[in-house]
C-alpha cells in the first residue's frame, strides 16, 4: 500500500509545481503589461503637457538675475542687473514688455532694448565737436579731452566756413553742449550738409 501512495504523492508534487509555475508566469506577464500601460500613460501625459507648453518654460535655480542691456541713440550701451524671485521665464518676462530676449542661462537671463533717447552720461556731459582729423564727433566732456563717444563723418571745413559765421564755427571747435535728443538731432542735421563726400578711387 505504501508503494502505491508514493507515486500518487509524486504526482501531486509535480502537479503543484506545474500550477505554481503557471501562476507565476501569468502573474509576471500581467505585471509587465501593467507596467507598459503605466509607462505609456506617463509618456502621453508628458507629450500632452509639452504641446500645451507646460514644460517648455524653463525653471531656474537660485539665485536668479535679469541682466538688462540698453543701447542708446548716442552709441552708449548700459547694463543693469536685477534679482528676481519668479521661477518661470514667463513670470520673469512679464514686467519687460518691449524688451528682446537675448539669451537664457541656468541662473540668469539677458534682455536688450534699443532706447530712442540719449544715455544719461550723454545728457549730463555730451558735446559735439571736431576730431583732430576733421570728423564730426560726439564727446564726453569738451573736445579737448578727446573722450570720444561716437564718430560720424568728415566735415568739409571749406564749405562750412563759407556758409557759417565765425562764431558758429568757433562753437563747434570748442564744443557744442547737448542736453537732450532734440538738440542732438538738430546739430547732426545742421552739419550733415557739410559732410565731405568720399571721392571714388
Amino acid at each position: 500500500m505504501l508503494k502505491s501512495l508514493r507515486p500518487a504523492k509524486l504526482k501531486w508534487k509535480w502537479l503543484m509545481l506545474f500550477l505554481m509555475l503557471t501562476v507565476g508566469l501569468v502573474l509576471g506577464f500581467w505585471a509587465s503589461r501593467l507596467e507598459m500601460k503605466l509607462t505609456n500613460q506617463v509618456d502621453k501625459s508628458r507629450i500632452s503637457s509639452q504641446i500645451k507648453g507646460e514644460e517648455s518654460v524653463p525653471v531656474f535655480s537660485m539665485p536668479r538675475q535679469v541682466v538688462l542691456t540698453r543701447t542708446y541713440v548716442c552709441g552708449v550701451t548700459g547694463e543693469e542687473k536685477k534679482e528676481v524671485r519668479e521661477n518661470t521665464l514667463e513670470q520673469i518676462l512679464k514686467p519687460y514688455a518691449g524688451w528682446e530676449l537675448v539669451s537664457v542661462h541656468p541662473d540668469y537671463i539677458v534682455l536688450h532694448k534699443e532706447e530712442n533717447d540719449l544715455a544719461p552720461i550723454c545728457k549730463e556731459n555730451g558735446y559735439f565737436g571736431l576730431s583732430p582729423d576733421g570728423f564730426l564727433t560726439f564727446f564726453e566732456g569738451l573736445p579737448d579731452y578727446q573722450k570720444v563717444i561716437q564718430t560720424f563723418y568728415r566735415i568739409n571745413t571749406d564749405s562750412m566756413k563759407a556758409s557759417l559765421s565765425k562764431e558758429e564755427i568757433g562753437h563747434l571747435y570748442k564744443g557744442i553742449r547737448v542736453h537732450d535728443l532734440a538738440e542732438y538731432n538738430s546739430i547732426l542735421s545742421t552739419f550733415s550738409e557739410f559732410q565731405r563726400q568720399i571721392e571714388p578711387q
